[in-house]
């Protein structure tokens, strides 16, 4: 059984980060709907294969940091060594690696905007931006701190986006203003996380900390298997983007990126556990503690996909509604979006599997990463050519199947963990009840009634968690939940 601390922990940060997720939702809806009606198709197309293309330099750029990191942490907590001095020398690492990288994209970017040379020196800030946010927040997760990941990814960065993308809009700036609107919120993200992690561990400490070269040297060579895994993960979201690109015009990379915004609904399912796992994971193996790490992965990865099923089932079925709320030209996009949401359950859900493979097997992960890329880029550029935008999503499907199979099959073969079993049954035969259910009311009702549409997916939400709750709740479940009430009861007394 999972120790009553861990899960807490674990359940505070999910719980802190759904405050946070929600914020981000919400200014995430607008933005799309802003950005695909007033500065068209096209121009978010374009903003779909620059934050593509910036993200996965960012992810180079951390080197693997934003998890192996925890694990340096816990080792010199456990070993009496500075943890400020650690944290000082990840940074420094981080901030050469990324700007590096950063002066090598120049000349990507003057090839994909010949005619605003203005943008370069915004395009050249963001990756070093993202990188120190990921270090930071990694840093600051340590000590089990969420609430700066609350402030930078749920208000700070996705409302700062919204907030420069109507200014550049009243400004009448549409060709390129989505770019610079994005540029401008992960440097907000950067300033909030450096805020958060100087309260967390002070700038004297920081500062005096001495961090040694040759510790920053030795930094890359122990992080790097991470870093091939991390930047794996990243770019199973984003090649696609640039891989489609060569086949399809902008409109409908524009389509498919909008895709990918809504199905990030449920893929933060898996991110609201990420946080508090990762430090707890890292801490439970440095102890050699592999039963209470068996059992906090197994409840996790059940519980995100209920959670998943419940968000990801009503979408799928009024899928093409949704679009065309966005914008009419999307409306075609219904089986594109239930195709990419069926592969954000599955690799969410089993996503988790891979932390524990990190810390013990760090070779496993990126080599099922680098099949999997392969996999996906071939997918895709052979089902992009012969049946556009959709054949994309085919391909993203059975790449990310391919890989949370290979998680599962290696947890077992090299931990003996094995995280499916038959708990899994009663939630799938209630997410099938309630598919059902929505079919039929879609079927029977005006398309138009939306005010009838929204209370029946709400009572449909209302009985899948009355089943979940009274029927599908395991023995530990309802042990660890009882103790954990009680736990937070004696501390409030």
């Amino acid at each position: 059984m999972a120790g009553i601390g861990d899960v807490q922990d674990i359940l505070r940060g999910a719980k802190a980060l759904l405050f946070g997720f929600g914020g981000r939702m919400v200014a995430r809806i607008v933005l799309i709907v802003i950005a695909s009606r007033q500065f068209g198709p096209a121009e978010f197309g374009i903003l779909g294969q620059t934050a593509a293309l910036t993200e996965v330099a960012a992810a180079l750029g951390v080197l693997g940091l934003r998890r192996s990191l925890l694990d340096m942490l816990s080792y010199n907590a456990e070993n009496g060594i500075s943890i400020e001095q650690r944290i000082a020398e990840a940074i420094i690492v981080v901030m050469a690696v990324s700007v590096a990288i950063s002066l090598g994209l120049l000349f990507y970017w003057s090839y994909f905007f010949p005619q605003q040379s203005s943008l370069l020196p915004l395009l050249f800030i963001a990756v070093p931006a993202i990188a120190f946010t990921e270090v930071a927040l990694t840093a600051i997760k340590y000590k089990r701190i969420v609430k700066w990941d609350v402030w930078s990814r749920g208000f700070t960065e996705p409302w700062g986006f919204l907030a420069l993308t109507l200014l550049l809009l009243s400004m009448g700036i549409i060709e390129g203003g989505l770019v610079i609107a994005y540029v401008g919120s992960v440097c907000i993200a950067a300033v909030t996380v450096l805020i958060g992690l100087i309260r967390c561990y002070g700038i004297m400490p920081l500062l005096l900390s001495k961090p040694s070269l040759r510790n920053c040297l030795r930094i890359p060579k122990k992080s790097i298997p991470v870093g091939i895994t991390d930047m794996g993960v990243l770019m199973l979201r984003r090649i696609d983007v640039l891989v489609l690109a060569m086949f399809v015009p902008a409109s409908s990379v524009g389509l498919y990126y909008m895709v990918q915004q809504l199905a990030t609904v449920p893929q933060k399912v898996s991110a609201l556990f990420e946080p508090m796992i990762s430090p707890v994971i890292a801490r439970l193996h440095n102890r050699f503690e592999a039963g209470r790490i068996r059992a906090n992965l197994i409840g996790a990865c059940r519980w995100v996909f209920i959670i998943q099923l419940a968000i990801t089932i009503p979408i799928v079925v009024y899928g093409d509604r949704l679009l065309f709320l966005f914008n009419p030209v999307f409306v075609t996009g219904g089986l594109v979006l239930a195709l990419v949401l069926i592969a954000e359950v599955i690799d969410g859900t089993f996503i988790t599997t891979e932390t524990p493979l990190v810390f013990s097997n760090p070779g496993i992960p990126p080599i099922l990463l680098v099949i999997t890329l392969v996999i996906e880029i071939i997918l895709i550029a052979l089902f992009s050519k012969l049946w556009g935008v959709e054949g994309a999503a085919i391909g993203f499907l059975i790449a990310l199947s391919s890989l949370a199979l290979g998680r599962v099959w290696m947890l077992n073969k090299k931990l003996q963990i094995i995280v499916i079993n038959r708990t899994y049954i009663l939630p799938v035969l209630f997410g099938a009840m309630m598919a059902a259910g929505l079919m039929l009311a879609r079927l029977s009702l005006d398309s138009d009634n939306v005010s009838m549409t929204a209370v029946i997916v709400l009572l449909s939400l209302i009985c899948y968690s009355f089943l979940i709750r009274k029927f599908a709740m395991t023995k530990s479940d309802k042990v660890l939940l009882r103790a954990v009430r009680q736990r937070r009861r004696r501390s409030n007394n």
